[in-house]
């Protein structure tokens, strides 16, 4: 019989995004694939990668303790139902409750990768705080049950540590999709039409979701301070109001940034490759992350990069090297980082060739499910077991 892996996540969209490589080397590979996901419009297209689909209530930004033993008691009922051999989880929620149910049903390997710390550890705020002194402590108990906990970057590694610990620094990108060569000089002209942009006009880029602890309020008043000596200048702003986040920026106040010419908010894309091939540079002044795909895809397009000097940029810009690091909410060091790259373009040029080579040294997306195949063949070893 196959060995069975459950790839559990809180939201599906997460393996069409981050892991279709990942469930198509494991089927190929000989294991029977169940994503474990709460119900959603992502489900149909990931069950068409050829894997079971099985589902269990999540509210991701609740904390009703009520919700959070539905979510609980849900993934006790699916693996106790189909007993997986390998139960990988995703995010904190997933890693919280499944490492526990999983260990409850006896499953032979359970993982867990934090792809990031969230709003928690990014926000100071007392209520955030609160959490952060209870939540820590927790996580880190339920992360030692786990055989083994994956990690994107080395500070969220010794924030919450483990009883077994992988390092592997991002979750991998098609660089084929995402190469310099990808978009054709013709659809970005379409492109800049149709977004009314200029021949002369630079596109300075970020992609995120609207919130405060992505950096958006410094984005926008770098962009204040560099169109005054960059009149030029574009600031392109692309990402997800996502309702209900505490951290989440008020659709108004956006609305009041574009009102003022400050920057164009063009709201959530499907073509964000495309506007990263246009785009002159990408920036995301965020306060911390896991490894943010964003900028992965940047330097795989082989776009020079601005970044905060945090867990996880530091992973994709090599200050100097391909892009320029400044300290998280430093509005000034920001103006000044995007403002010495539009000035210069050899220096974008430089920047964007050496972004492209370490796209290509550290963010295949072959390499990283190299690295989750090893881990799991290390493991199923040490419990008397194969792939089949």
């Amino acid at each position: 019989m196959n060995l069975r892996l459950a790839l559990t996540v809180n939201n599906a969209w997460d393996i069409l995004v981050w892991r279709r490589t990942l469930v198509r080397t494991l089927l190929a590979a000989g294991f029977e694939i169940a994503v474990v996901a709460p119900p959603g419009p992502a489900i149909p297209a990931v069950a068409g990668l050829g894997c079971r689909i099985l589902t269990y209530p999540l509210h991701r930004r609740s904390l009703n303790p009520l919700e959070e033993a539905r979510s609980l008691a849900g993934l006790y009922a699916v693996y106790r139902q189909w007993r997986p051999t390998i139960a990988h989880h995703f995010t904190i929620k997933p890693n919280l409750y499944g490492t526990l149910a999983a260990r409850l049903v006896r499953v032979p390997v359970v993982i867990a990768t934090v792809t990031g710390l969230g709003y928690i550890w990014t926000d100071d705020g007392p209520r955030t705080r609160v959490l952060r002194a209870i939540l820590g402590p927790v996580y880190r108990a339920v992360l030692h049950l786990a055989d083994a906990v994956i990690y994107l970057n080395e500070e969220d590694r010794r924030t919450l540590g483990g009883r077994r610990t992988v390092l592997i620094p991002g979750e991998g990108i098609d660089l084929e999709a995402f190469s310099p060569s990808a978009v054709s000089p013709e659809r970005c002209q379409m492109l800049r039409a149709e977004l009314g942009l200029g021949p002369d006009a630079q596109v300075v880029l970020m992609v995120g979701r609207m919130l405060r602890h992505k950096g958006v309020l410094e984005f926008v008043e770098a962009a204040r301070r560099v169109r005054t000596t960059c009149p030029e200048a574009v600031f392109l702003l692309v990402g997800p109001s996502d309702a209900g986040n505490p951290a989440r920026i008020p659709p108004e106040e956006i609305r009041a940034w574009e009102a003022a010419g400050l920057v164009r908010y063009l709201g959530a894309r499907e073509d964000v490759r495309e506007l990263m091939a246009l785009a002159d540079l990408v920036v995301l002044p965020s306060y911390r992350e896991g490894v943010p795909r964003v900028l992965i895809e940047a330097a795989a397009m082989g776009r020079p990069i601005v970044a905060t000097d945090i867990p996880g940029c530091r992973e994709v810009v090599s200050n100097g090297v391909n892009g320029f690091l400044v300290p998280v909410r430093d509005t000034l060091a920001l103006a000044e980082a995007i403002e010495s790259l539009l000035k210069n373009p050899n220096l974008r040029a430089e920047f964007g060739t050496a972004s492209r080579q370490l796209a290509e040294e550290r963010f295949s997306d072959q390499r990283v499910v190299d690295g989750c195949l090893d881990l799991y063949r290390a493991l199923l070893a040490e419990k008397n077991a194969s792939i089949s």
